[in-house]
């Protein structure tokens, strides 16, 4: 007998929320985020923590802040929240990004995304600075 039930599902209906919440309407890259951390009913200490990112980011998206985050905002949200790579598509084009496997730095992204799926900030960080990208997440913006 074929089991339908368990965390092979489980994970299936998240990822199928997750979509549901980015695909109700046309929200900006913001809004989406906004509405990802409120399913996920982040506070601001675990959105720091899991992205990198500083206290701005996180309100930026709770108002849903009319101008788009920048792609590497946008790169660490996306690995703070495990996000696939049809999500981060989503995301990324609310913000008017497309990525490119033919720009270095977009294929490094994308790599994340595939490979490093579920990995925290920091091992996708260590990724980058060895191939000497840029590190994500606002504290690291500043250190380099």
């Amino acid at each position: 007998m074929i089991r339908t039930d368990g965390p092979k599902i489980d994970k299936h209906i998240n990822n199928f929320e997750v979509l549901a919440v980015m695909q109700a309407k046309e929200p900006n890259a913001w809004q989406l985020v906004g509405a990802l951390i409120n399913q996920r009913k982040w506070n601001l200490e675990v959105f720091m923590e899991r992205s990198g990112l500083d206290k701005n980011s996180f309100y930026k998206a709770k108002r849903g802040d009319p101008a788009p985050p920048t792609l590497q905002t946008l790169m660490a949200i996306c690995i703070a929240m495990n996000l696939d790579m049809s999500a981060v598509e989503m995301l990324f084009g609310a913000a008017g990004i497309k990525l490119s496997a033919a720009i270095p730095l977009h294929r490094a992204y994308i790599y994340i995304i595939n490979h490093l799926h579920g990995q925290p900030i920091v091992v996708c960080n260590e990724f980058l600075k060895r191939l000497h990208i840029k590190t994500l997440g606002a504290t690291n913006y500043h250190s380099q």
